[in-house]
């Protein structure tokens, strides 16, 4: 990511960063520190900031020439806010403003700002947690999704949205924890039946959220996770006897093979994830493509930029205005 900012930011001829949603500063540090640019830090957590900061002074030891070229601000950079935050430093500069997973709308907001604000004239982004992405009638205000006028109409919601999320092309490359994944879907579906059949849940109620659970100690056995389960919902953890958690394992397993159509449906519908993401990413090309002013420095790109392997949410969004 940092040799990609670096060199947009070279051909923008532009020397200042704003990294938006920074966390730890990893970006930050590799761009100030080993592409000589001037970098500001934003994130709207103090406990990132620390972090970020403790990371700085380890990492200044090797280049201590270049530490002023980094500096870390603890807010929320808005288009309200944008114009005092980018002058803090005390020159009239023209800005590159970049996003590393920037997460939910988070990388919406990211792109208003760079075609509202004149003194940034180059964008780099990369989204993440699509879950979290507003829509229309969430609130006032901007949402996340759509922003363009191409998919205006088009409504997805948080469940499209998480969907979107799923990484099947890490499914061969990580075969046993797919496995295990599949795992814990039947032992959830299982147990939410269970509940309602015994009367312990409402049918009419959104499933129980569990959270996370640990997945060496709670998993072992449907019994074993039906106590951890029930535990972390303050019920009863002897509401379903570990002989009757079992029986129900056995019969839905051996009888039904529910395991493997529940593996089945999940994985028809995470197939469609990467639809879904596809549509979210051009909703912002769109965008950019239909805001930006038409001039000879122009351009808007969608491209891959890391191993969907390694990292699924790998498509980079580019523009200079």
């Amino acid at each position: 990511m940092a040799p990609f900012v670096a060199s947009v930011a070279k051909d923008a001829c532009v020397q200042h960063v704003v990294d938006l949603g920074a966390g730890q500063g990893y970006l930050s540090r590799m761009l100030a520190f080993q592409h000589d640019l001037v970098v500001m830090a934003v994130d709207g957590s103090e406990t990132q900031t620390c972090g970020a900061q403790r990371f700085d002074r380890m990492a200044a030891r090797g280049f201590k020439e270049k530490a002023h070229q980094l500096h870390h601000v603890t807010d929320l950079l808005t288009p309200d806010t944008a114009a005092d935050i980018l002058a803090s430093t005390e020159n009239e500069n023209q800005w590159l403003i970049c996003g590393l997973h920037a997460c939910g709308d988070l990388s919406s907001m990211t792109l208003r700002l760079f075609t509202q604000r004149d003194e940034i004239k180059a964008l780099v982004n990369v989204g993440c947690c699509y879950h979290f992405l507003t829509h229309p009638g969430d609130g006032d205000g901007d949402v996340g999704f759509p922003m363009s006028r191409l998919v205006q109409g088009y409504s997805l919601g948080s469940r499209a949205c998480m969907l979107a999320c799923q990484a099947p092309s890490r499914w061969l490359d990580q075969r046993e924890a797919t496995i295990i994944s599949f795992q814990h879907h039947f032992y959830r579906f299982l147990l939410h039946w269970v509940m309602v059949q015994r009367g312990l849940w409402d049918v009419q109620v959104k499933a129980p959220t569990i959270g996370r659970l640990n997945k060496k100690r709670d998993f072992k056995s449907f019994p074993v996770y039906v106590r951890a389960a029930l535990t972390r919902l303050g019920m009863d953890p002897d509401a379903i006897s570990d002989v009757d958690a079992q029986t129900y394992h056995d019969t839905f397993k051996q009888t039904h093979q529910t395991d493997k159509r529940i593996a089945l449906c999940w994985t028809i519908r995470a197939l469609l994830g990467p639809a879904v993401e596809s549509l979210i990413l051009m909703d912002r090309y769109a965008y950019l493509d239909e805001t930006l002013p038409a001039t000879s420095t122009k351009k808007v790109w969608l491209c891959p930029l890391f191993d969907p392997v390694v990292s699924p949410r790998n498509m980079v969004v580019m523009a200079t205005k």
